[in-house]
This record gives structure tokens, C-alpha cells and sequence, in this order.
């Protein structure tokens, strides 16, 4: 009872102590007139949160994702997510710190699996390519980023997930936190008629563009999808379910995106593919076609025929108009996009097989455009990349590096297919079908956008291949387990 009181008068303590800060950083800000201020008790808070536990902060950054506010420091020229990327570098440090106390040592399973070592082979060809850039500076930042994603999202859910109910829960907090900020879009457009003229304004200041948002939204939309049906499952009603989802196909359409749209039904189809186990004849058909259509183009310069009417390439106000657009190939976005990709197959031919360094692509395509290409945006202000992540990996890595990025994204829908049918547990294979199909939303969205490199969207990339793995282990496990009761 003693020691009850004790820890009750503690607790009451830290409250009082909590809300002098709390009443000091308010002071502050007005003072200041500056809100950073204001961000000392969420700080100090956290750090307590992160001393008790580290999984802790793990959970966190799913909450903080759909918050997080990209900014911009002036000078150096450097731009960072807060507070999502500074509570990813402390995470990764933790990981690290984790790994030296455990002496290194890792699940036999995880480091000898082809997905494992492939992820090690990208990660150490973008240092390789890095030594080789044109823009060191920039290449190595953006080597540090991949391994900001990497170590929290692949490699520590792998040290001290046991039990998937705790991969579970990751998606749980992001669905129902950006739940909440889907709203906040919703009432906001609303307010603009949901025009399609104001979705970069509506998603401010949380994401970047209506892509962004659009983006998160789609790669987390199978998850709710899987716990409608596990509730179903489980007997419990799925009213809030119901409504979750509907808010989310709601958010995507009015995002007004159109590959956000178009991954739905990606998704559903690939649905369908995995559950008739097509997924590899599927793969090769595609990348047969991908072949045969770079070699048509390339035919007589054919990709030529593709030049845009300067005058009639223009930025459209309504989605349906952007739409007739965008198949009459007079939509300035679309346009703009194959002006990029011409000019990154024109860089192929000097660096093919080394690239121009990873993050270059901008400090260099201008000087390998074609101006028959250009829209009245080629002027490019926002310094945006290729939207290809697949070319434009190699046109930074080469195609070394392509090949590398080709093969791990293979293999995790190829392995993701297999646990997939290998589980018996109902349970866990809507998991992993919600794991597949944000995998698949995520590529096939990065055919036009580059979005692994963002952190609404490069965190779950990773972090739905540590899930595919750990479900590959519980399945080897189990087979185990069978395979000596059998004896």
C-alpha cells in the first residue's frame, strides 16, 4: 500500500512538473513569437517515453506520420519531416545501439533470406554509386535517409516483433490517426466545394501535395480492408469500420489523384492474381511488355511522335477535363513527365552502367533535355524528380543498381504470394494479402512518382518487407514444429 502511495505522489509530481513546462513553452512562443517553443514538453515528454521503452517511439512515428510537416531550412539549402524524420534518426541510433549490445547476432533466418540480402546489396550499391556521383553531398544525404527508413522499419521490427499482434498495431495507430486527418482535408475542401483547383492548398501543411496524401492514404487503405475483415471474424460489429472505410475512398477520390485511383484497382486485380497464385507468369508478362514497348519507342527515335503541342499543354482546373487531357496527351503533369523521362533515357547514354550518383537526377537532366519536350512548368520550381522511380534508379545507380531494385521488388511479391498460401491462420493471411497489396499499391504508384524517398510512403515500403518476412519465419517455424511431430 506503501509503496502504492509512493508511486501515486510520484506520478503527481511529474504531472505538476509537466504542466509548469507546458505553461513556460506557451509563455515562450508568444514571446517569441515563434511555435518551436511550443514544442519542448512534446519533446521532453517523448524523450521520457523513449527511456521507458524504445518500442514505444516506434508506435509513435506511425502516429506521427500523417502529422508530420516537411520544412525547409534556408541557407544550407537542407529539408527535413517534423517531427517524423528526427524521431526516425533517434530510432535508428537505438537500433544500432541494440545490435552492438546484442553483438550483432540476427535470426539465422532473416540474414540468409534472399529479401535480406538484397535490401543489403541496394543499400551498399547507393554507397558505391555515391563514391561515383556527380554530386557527392547530395548522394550521401540521401544514402543516410534510405538508412533512416531501413533501420527502423526493416531491421527493428525484426530484432523484437514476436508476435504479430504488435505488427498489427502499427497499422492500427496509422489508420485511425490519419482517419483524423483525412477529416481534416475533407472539412477543409469541402469549404472549397472540393474542387479540384484547391487539392494543394486543403492538404497543407501536413503533406507535401495532393499526391502525397493521396499516397499515404491508398498504401494504408488494404489494412483497413483486413480489419474490417478481421472484426468480421472475430463476431465484433464493423460500424466504425465501415465508416473508416468509406472516408478513405473518400480522401482518395477527392484527392484527385489519378495514380492513387488507379492503384485501387491495381490492387483489387492483383487481389485476384495472388489468390489464383499467377503472381509469376503475371510479373513475366509485365516485363515482357515493359521491353517490347522501350524497344518500339526506340525505334527510329519513335518516342518522338510523343511531342507535346506547347500551346495546348496546359494545367487544367477541373479533374475531368484533366482527365480527357491526360489520354489526348494535352495534360501539362503527363506531358511534363515525358519530358523528364526523355531526358533521364538521354543520361542513359553517358553513365549507363554506374549512374550520375543517387539524388542527381535534378542537378543534372536539364542539360540532356529536348525542347520539343518542354511544358510552360520545365522550369521545374519545386525541384521535383523524374516520377519513375524505376528509371529514375537508373539513371542515378545505373543499371547495376536497376537491376538490384527489379530483383528485391520481385522477390517480395513473389515470397509475399508464397507465405501468403503457406499460412493457415485466417487471420494472418489478411494481414499479409493487406502487406502484399500496399507493396504492389507502392510500385505500381512509383511508376509515375517517385515516392520511396518520401516519408509518407518510403517507411512502409520497408516496413511491409520486414512483415513478409517475419511471416515467412513463422511459416518455416511451423513447418518445423510439423516436421518433427511427424517423426
Amino acid at each position: 500500500m506503501g509503496s502504492l502511495i509512493r508511486t501515486w505522489s510520484n506520478d503527481i509530481i511529474f504531472y505538476r512538473i509537466f504542466l509548469i513546462i507546458v505553461a513556460v513553452a506557451i509563455l515562450l512562443s508568444i514571446y517569441f513569437q515563434h511555435y518551436f517553443a511550443f514544442l519542448l514538453p512534446a519533446f521532453i515528454l517523448g524523450m521520457v517515453i523513449i527511456i521507458e521503452d524504445y518500442r514505444r517511439l516506434f508506435y509513435l512515428i506511425f502516429l506521427l506520420l500523417p502529422f508530420s510537416v516537411e520544412v525547409y531550412f534556408e541557407g544550407p539549402g537542407l529539408g527535413t519531416d517534423l517531427p517524423s524524420e528526427p524521431a526516425m534518426l533517434i530510432l535508428s541510433f537505438i537500433t544500432v545501439a541494440l545490435l552492438i549490445r546484442n553483438n550483432l547476432s540476427f535470426p539465422k533466418f532473416y540474414i540468409t533470406h534472399p529479401i535480406f540480402i538484397l535490401i543489403g546489396i541496394h543499400v551498399f550499391w547507393i554507397f558505391i554509386t555515391a563514391l561515383n556521383s556527380s554530386y557527392p553531398f547530395i548522394s550521401f544525404k540521401l544514402l543516410a535517409a534510405k538508412i533512416w527508413y531501413i533501420l527502423p522499419f526493416f531491421i527493428l521490427p525484426l530484432m523484437f516483433v514476436q508476435e504479430s499482434s504488435e505488427l498489427e498495431k502499427s497499422y492500427r495507430i496509422l489508420y485511425k490517426f490519419l482517419f483524423v486527418s483525412i477529416c481534416y482535408v475533407l472539412i477543409r475542401h469541402a469549404f472549397h466545394g472540393f474542387s479540384f483547383a484547391s487539392t494543394y492548398e486543403v492538404v497543407q501543411p501536413f503533406y507535401r501535395n495532393h499526391v502525397s496524401y493521396a499516397a499515404i492514404c491508398v498504401v494504408c487503405l488494404p489494412f483497413v480492408w483486413a480489419f474490417y475483415r478481421i472484426n468480421k471474424l472475430e463476431g465484433k460489429t464493423n460500424v466504425l469500420m465501415t465508416i473508416v472505410f468509406i472516408v478513405f475512398i473518400a480522401g482518395i477520390y477527392f484527392s484527385f489523384t489519378r495514380a492513387a485511383i488507379l492503384s485501387m484497382f491495381i490492387a483489387w486485380g492483383a487481389w485476384y492474381i495472388i489468390k489464383k497464385r499467377w503472381v509469376k507468369p503475371t510479373l513475366f508478362i509485365c516485363f515482357i511488355v515493359a521491353i517490347m514497348m522501350s524497344l518500339y519507342l526506340s525505334v527510329d527515335n519513335k518516342y518522338m511522335d510523343l511531342a507535346p503541342d506547347f500551346e495546348k499543354t496546359i494545367t487544367h482546373s477541373e479533374f475531368d477535363n484533366l482527365l480527357e487531357a491526360t489520354y489526348k496527351l494535352e495534360d501539362i503533369s503527363s506531358m511534363e513527365r515525358i519530358y523528364r523521362w526523355i531526358s533521364g533515357i538521354e543520361m542513359l547514354k553517358d553513365r549507363f552502367w554506374l549512374g550520375f550518383g543517387p539524388g542527381s537526377f535534378y542537378s543534372n537532366y536539364k542539360l540532356y533535355s529536348i525542347s520539343s519536350f518542354q511544358t510552360y512548368v520545365s522550369n521545374n520550381p519545386d525541384q521535383s524528380g523524374i516520377h519513375n522511380y524505376f528509371l529514375m534508379t537508373w539513371v542515378e545507380q545505373g543499371f547495376i543498381g536497376f537491376l538490384i531494385l527489379i530483383a528485391l521488388c520481385f522477390w517480395l511479391i513473389i515470397e509475399g504470394e508464397r507465405v501468403y498460401h503457406a499460412t493457415a491462420n485466417l487471420r494472418d493471411k489478411y494481414l499479409i494479402m493487406a502487406t502484399l497489396l500496399g507493396l504492389i499499391i507502392i510500385l505500381s504508384m512509383c511508376l509515375i512518382n517517385d515516392l520511396i524517398e518520401t516519408d509518407k510512403v518510403g517507411p512502409f515500403f520497408f516496413f511491409n518487407a520486414a512483415i513478409i518476412l517475419f511471416y515467412g519465419r513463422k511459416v518455416a517455424l511451423s513447418d518445423y514444429t510439423a516436421h518433427k511431430v511427424s517423426k
